[in-house]
């Protein structure tokens, strides 16, 4: 399956493997996923200002080879049923960490 990449302000953020480029439009529509884009932060700034195009594009081979060193190994994958994506950047989820308070 191809690999995929949501660019945001010209900044590559995230890889994820779709069946094809309707799908991975699909994958970019997603509520949880563009939810996830606007809450996670790099540095002290979201991924997504939550009004800037998302764009899609197909990965860089340095981008896939990223995506599969990343990627949880078959059949540890964390949300079963959920596709697996591999930022491309530093990313922190500011709200796991206000749980663990």
């Amino acid at each position: 399956m191809p690999v995929y990449v949501a660019e945001i302000a010209g900044r590559a953020i995230v890889a994820f493997e779709a069946e094809d480029e309707a799908a991975a439009r699909a994958r970019l529509a997603d509520r949880t996923f563009r939810r996830d884009l606007y809450v996670f932060r790099s540095g002290d700034r979201a991924l997504w200002d939550g009004a800037s195009e998302i764009r899609l594009r197909p990965a860089l081979p340095t981008e896939i080879e990223i995506w599969q060193a990343k990627r949880a190994p078959a059949g540890r994958a964390e949300d079963l049923g959920r596709y697996q994506r591999a930022f491309l950047i530093p990313v922190i989820n500011p709200i796991k960490y206000e749980d663990d308070d």
